[in-house]
């Protein structure tokens, strides 16, 4: 089971608002300036993605959408995205539950980005690095590879960590990338996972 999920940076924004439509579950920012992010996954069968965050939604098209800007029908006339030079954390961004299996199947989950200005963690202790198999639970411990269980019926809340760079993307441009979320029956999991993953 395999998601892929596109996101990019867009071209510079003054903004202030972000910091004060944000919910209950912003962790830390500091910033100069503005830039905009969208994320963007299918919502495929097998894996439950469910919005926590304002700046999540699932649109009109079945899409989880994390978009962190003026166009977020969430917040509208609120932020302009996130400013450069800057980080953001979301303790809970969205969830994913383990509802859609065959009753009683324990999941692994593994969400991965080949952009390392976003990354994942999981406040609950709940999420741990692939690489090491260490808790991934701050924005200081965040990666951009994460995996973890899911038991029947239950879900994990996903943070993530928005680092924005000092390079200032022109006018409208993007910085694109793909996030992939995968799950496995518990024991069908890949060897880079085995026993790294709260197993």
């Amino acid at each position: 089971m395999k998601k892929k999920i596109v996101f990019g940076i867009f071209g510079l924004m003054v903004a202030f608002g972000l910091v004060l439509g944000a919910g209950a579950n912003f962790r830390d920012y500091s910033s100069q300036r503005s830039a905009h992010w969208d994320i963007v996954a299918d919502d495929n069968e097998l894996i439950d993605l469910t919005p926590v965050q304002p700046y999540a939604y699932i649109n009109d098209e079945g899409l989880l959408v994390v978009d962190i800007s003026p166009d977020n029908p969430n917040y509208p006339g609120y932020g302009m995205g996130l400013s450069p030079r800057s980080e953001y954390n979301f303790d809970e961004m969205f969830n994913v539950s383990n509802d859609l299996w065959e009753e009683n199947m324990t999941i692994v989950v593994e969400i991965s980005s080949d952009n390392d200005e976003i990354q994942f963690y999981g406040a609950d202790r709940d999420i741990y690095s692939v690489s090491t198999g260490e808790f991934a639970d701050s924005s200081d411990t965040a990666k951009s590879d994460v995996c973890f269980v899911v038991g029947p019926g239950e879900s994990v809340s996903v943070g993530m960590d928005f680092t924005v760079g000092g390079t200032l993307p022109s006018a409208n441009s993007t910085i694109g990338g793909h996030m992939h979320i995968k799950a496995y029956r518990l024991g069908t999991e890949p060897a880079t996972l085995q026993g790294k993953c709260g197993q």
